[in-house]
């Protein structure tokens, strides 16, 4: 119905209404006839998010393990401003400028997440990040989408890599991987979408070997109040085997990024802290 900014929007009249004002700020508007798919549908971009990755013997355990949503430790981690500055001085000083926090973050956690899990080195993995149209001002202008519009507008480009290259591979690197695969999302790339899913019946994204991260940080949920104040925590409480939120929050006085990630083991979460702790001693030095 919805995606994070049009449930952000809905909270946001909600205390406007609690306020005392009558009618929205910003009107909500449906259109959901601006995604539709053309007539006749083609698919003119590579979606890398439905699409199967080669399978290679053995699939590894955490990789199995992973596809049972039932099956699996959820641990919260948490990266002060100071220790995600502190991340930006390993990226060569065009990436430093530019890179944003969520991909900087995005690699980190990819990159260390696949370690934890141990995985064949020749299996392939893939991540794919909820990108919203409505943060491409140009794309919005060449859609026509209403500022009150709450509908879905994010696509899940993918970045892919084969584990033994990623696992090697610098932060900067897997940051350009990311960055890749968000400058896709445009106006067409919408359009492809909307046009595949019409062609090949509406497909789920690929699960194997996938982890998917969404930035709530930007949203606005943290500055939503309802009469008693700010919320001490707004987003996502749990995450899922594999999709993760980055969330906005004040830890003993620090401001920073909170993320939940889950895991098939506990072998697996200390895997990840020793790789996490890794990227903080080296930030720090």
């Amino acid at each position: 119905m919805c995606d994070g900014f049009g449930l952000a929007q809905f909270l946001k009249t909600m205390e406007e209404m609690i306020g005392g004002a009558h009618v929205p700020s910003i009107q909500p508007v449906w259109q959901r006839e601006i995604f539709n798919a053309r007539n006749p549908p083609r698919i003119t971009c590579s979606h890398l998010e439905f699409e199967d990755v080669p399978l290679v013997s053995p699939i590894s355990e955490c990789s199995n393990m992973l596809l049972d949503p039932n099956n699996h430790i959820q641990r919260p981690f948490f990266f002060s401003l100071y220790q995600i500055n502190s991340l930006r001085k390993q990226l060569p000083p065009h990436l430093a400028k530019t890179c944003s926090r969520f991909d900087l973050l995005a690699a980190c956690l990819w990159k260390c997440r696949t370690i934890a899990l141990n995985l064949n080195k020749n299996e392939v993995v893939r991540f794919s990040c909820l990108t919203s149209i409505r943060t491409k001002k140009e794309e919005m202008e060449k859609l026509g989408l209403p500022l009150g519009y709450y509908g879905n507008t994010f696509a899940l480009p993918a970045a892919i890599s084969k584990v033994k290259v990623l696992c090697k591979s610098s932060l900067g690197d897997i940051v350009e991987l990311i960055k890749k695969a968000k400058d896709q999302v445009n106006v067409e790339y919408m359009k492809s979408v909307a046009d595949l899913m019409v062609i090949r019946g509406r497909p789920r994204f690929s699960a194997l070997g996938n982890f998917i991260l969404s930035d709530n940080t930007r949203v606005g949920f943290d500055q939503i109040d309802f009469g008693w104040g700010l919320p001490k925590f707004a987003g996502a409480a749990t995450c899922f085997s594999m999709i993760s939120g980055l969330v906005s929050l004040e830890k003993e006085g620090e401001k920073g990024i909170s993320v939940a990630i889950a895991f098939p083991t506990e072998l697996a979460v200390q895997r990840f802290q020793r790789e996490i702790d890794r990227f903080k001693i080296t930030s720090s030095l």
